[in-house]
Order: C-alpha cells, then structure tokens, then sequence
C-alpha cells in the first residue's frame, strides 16, 4: 500500500538519508603495527576505535575477538574480528597491510539506533511526500551488513502506511526508499 491523502498516489520515492553520523555509524578503519601476532593490541585498537564511533550513541564495545592464526599473517592476507556491542556481532575486516604486521581495519557491519533512525526517517519522509507521517522501525540496536536491507513502516494521519526500505551504505550514508 502506498501512502496517499490529497496529494497524487507516489510508488516510489527516493531518497537519502540524513541520519546523521551517531545513528547509523560508518565502517571504521584504522592501523597498527602487530610486530607478529599480537592479537590482544589488536583487539585493544579495535575496542578504541569502535567505542570512539559509537560515543554519540552512548554505546560501548562489549568485547572483541580475533582469530589466534598458526602463522604470522603475511602482507595481504585477511581475517575477521567479532566486536559484540549490545549483545550484537560487529564483524571487522583486518587485511595484513605489509610483512611487519600492520594491519587496516574497517566493520563489515553498520549499526543502527532504531528509535533514532525512526525520528530522523519521519522528517525526511514528510518532506519528500509533502504532509506529514509517522515511521517506526522498532526499538533497540540493529545490526546491517553494508549493502543490506531493512525495512520501517511509515504511516500518515489517515492510517494508510508504506513500507521505507532503508539501505545501509559505506562512510555513514544510507539511501531509503518508499515502497508500496
């Protein structure tokens, strides 16, 4: 069903969202030199950095762990960290950057506060579609891989609703679109 009252029936309405950084967080990236396997520093910088992006949501890393490899990674090679944060796997891509053991990191995953998200929906929504709606996503924490899809229910003063699809991209961007 798609949302209408006096203004023309809309199928598909396009749009970026403007969620800003603390609610839907961009994959971080950062570096350190593990010298070898020092598997525990890494896990401290991950914790840093995350806890950092995470801040203006007032949330915390619960934990992180990483994969103790046989061998010292060689330059190139890739492994994934588990960050749990609010009971919720963040995966964090660690790519081998040269043979002393420096290492790049970026979350696979980006986190959403779904109240938040909800707020920030409902004013870009009412502007795209000219009256004003009202859209939940729920409660609580979500975790999305980039690329990936979740849906929110968009509803007007008439009680017609539309579903939003919500899309998580790179760098804190997310696009959306209302769909029948």
């Amino acid at each position: 069903m798609s949302l209408s009252i006096a203004a023309p029936r809309t199928r598909v309405l396009l749009g970026a969202l403007t969620v800003p950084l603390s609610l839907a967080l961009f994959g971080c990236s950062g570096s350190i030199s593990i010298g070898g396997p020092d598997y525990d520093a890494l896990e401290k910088d991950i914790t840093a950095e995350l806890d950092k992006a995470y801040a203006p949501m007032s949330r915390k890393v619960d934990s992180v762990k990483c994969p103790r490899l046989a061998d010292d990674p060689k330059k190139g090679e890739t492994f994934v960290c588990t960050a749990v944060l609010d009971g919720n796997d963040v995966r964090v891509d660690v790519k081998v950057e040269d043979d002393e053991g420096s290492v790049k990191f970026t979350t696979r995953d980006i986190a959403f506060d779904l109240a938040a998200t909800a707020n920030s929906l409902t004013t870009d929504v009412a502007a795209q579609v000219g009256f004003p709606v009202t859209v939940d996503c729920g409660q609580g924490l979500k975790i999305v891989e980039v690329g990936s899809v979740f849906n929110c229910t968009a509803l007007d003063e008439q009680g017609e609703s539309g579903t939003i699809e919500v899309t998580a991209r790179n760098e804190g961007g997310s696009d959306w679109r209302l769909v029948e």
